[in-house]
């Protein structure tokens, strides 16, 4: 993975169905949308079906960290806040656990890794405190760092190993991570990159927008996208949102801290079970003035907040003038409203890249005590169960993988 922040979002996220602005662009055939020459039409385009379209999430509490190398590094991220780590150094990860962090271990494994080296990083796991290990990642973006390798390599992987894992590692889910989905996907690029999806318990993906003074809305976009694949692959599943923090020659240029408040915001109200962030590396944050300082800042921003509305209902939306709004409802029937404006120019009232939070007037009585239940039920009344449990438990709605598709998966290896 390039250096980024990555946000782990749980599709413990109900979707409405409520239907795109009347002025959105007229619907076009898919296959239309993709072969448009203009970049930006085509973008909106592909984005238009997601435009007020409400969500409905929990806050994310984890906050992950890639590569750190040294046992001074975990301390640093237990103290900024984060929950756990991503680790790429085998001998790390007794420090991970006495600083108090939870461990995912990374590998790196295509279809032509041997079934002995497989076995060294199971081998590995076992030496992580199991009441840490919470994840297990077997390959980094398999469609381009080993575009060699067919996503079927995968699913034969997970459904080998996640026996074993239930038997040994019950309490440590089985990752990978994807580039995308981007707005110029097609049909085709969905349909095979949805077996990803039945490959894995938890899904990373990275929104990198402003590598190239992209729209940092794709953040949001990008996780409508993402649940397009589960709805292909029929499994809900956590997201890794992965943001950046990494710099890319020859430009060497980090995110403006403005500019990653504004993307760790998109990935907490869409839904995000955890924000990560690639990579941990002082030396380069320190080559932009300001940046180090403003990053712990912002750390602290995200964790209190995050805290502070952890047992809080959102429902969340992006409107076509960029700006994301959402309404938490605590249990209590406090109501609090945060609009963020992903531009980077004024829109309305808001200034440039402001993250606005307002508290409102309490949605019930004072005198009445409402369940997060309740709540729920009130912000999403018409969703199917199968969707609508998920905001309540991560674990009420399990995942399965779709057999009937196995022979279209055969076929595409």
């Amino acid at each position: 993975i390039c250096g980024a922040v990555c946000v782990l979002i749980w599709a413990n996220v109900t979707i409405q169905t409520t239907p795109a602005q009347d002025d959105a662009q007229p619907e076009l055939k898919s296959e239309e949308v993709y072969q448009l020459s203009d970049k930006q039409k085509q973008r909106r385009l592909s984005n238009a079906e997601y435009m007020g379209v409400p969500m409905t999430v929990r806050i994310p509490q984890r906050f992950e960290m890639y590569s750190p190398h040294s046992t001074e590094a975990l301390r640093d991220l237990k103290s900024m806040g984060f929950t756990q780590v991503i680790l790429d150094w085998p001998n790390l990860h007794d420090a991970a656990t006495k600083a108090g962090l939870n461990v995912v271990l990374a590998n790196w494994w295509i279809d032509k890794t041997r079934p002995e080296d497989i076995e060294k990083g199971i081998e590995r796991a076992r030496e992580v405190d199991p009441t840490s290990l919470i994840g297990f990642s077997v390959m980094d973006e398999p469609g381009r760092n080993s575009p060699d390798t067919p996503f079927g390599y995968y699913i034969d992987l997970y459904e080998e190993l996640k026996p074993k894992f239930q038997r040994e590692f019950p309490g440590t889910r089985l990752e990978i991570s994807h580039w995308g989905p981007m707005a110029s996907w097609d049909e085709t690029y969905y349909e095979y990159f949805s077996f990803l999806y039945e490959a894995a318990d938890v899904m990373r993906i990275m929104p990198y927008p402003d590598l190239y003074e992209a729209p940092l809305d794709d953040v949001f976009f990008m996780v409508h996208r993402s649940r397009k694949l589960m709805k292909i692959a029929q499994r809900e599943l956590p997201l890794v949102v992965i943001l950046q923090t990494w710099i890319l020659p020859p430009e060497n240029k980090l995110p403006e801290i403005d500019e990653l408040r504004v993307m760790a915001y998109q990935a907490m109200l869409s839904g995000a079970e955890t924000v990560s962030f690639f990579d941990y590396n002082t030396d380069v944050w320190k080559q932009t003035p300001g940046f180090e300082v403003g990053f712990r800042d912002l750390m602290a921003e995200l964790t209190t907040f995050s805290r502070k509305h952890r047992d809080d209902i959102a429902t969340s939306s992006i409107r076509d003038d960029g700006i994301v709004t959402a309404t938490l409802i605590s249990s209590a029937g406090t109501r609090t409203q945060v609009d963020v404006n992903t531009r980077r120019k004024a829109v309305g009232t808001m200034t440039a890249l402001e993250v606005r939070t307002t508290s409102q007037s309490p949605v019930f009585p004072d005198s009445i005590s409402v369940a997060p239940l309740r709540v729920a039920q009130q912000l999403c009344p018409a969703v199917p169960q199968r969707f609508g449990c998920v905001i309540l438990s991560n674990n009420c709605c399990p995942s399965t993988s779709v057999r009937s598709r196995r022979a279209i998966r055969r076929s595409r290896r």
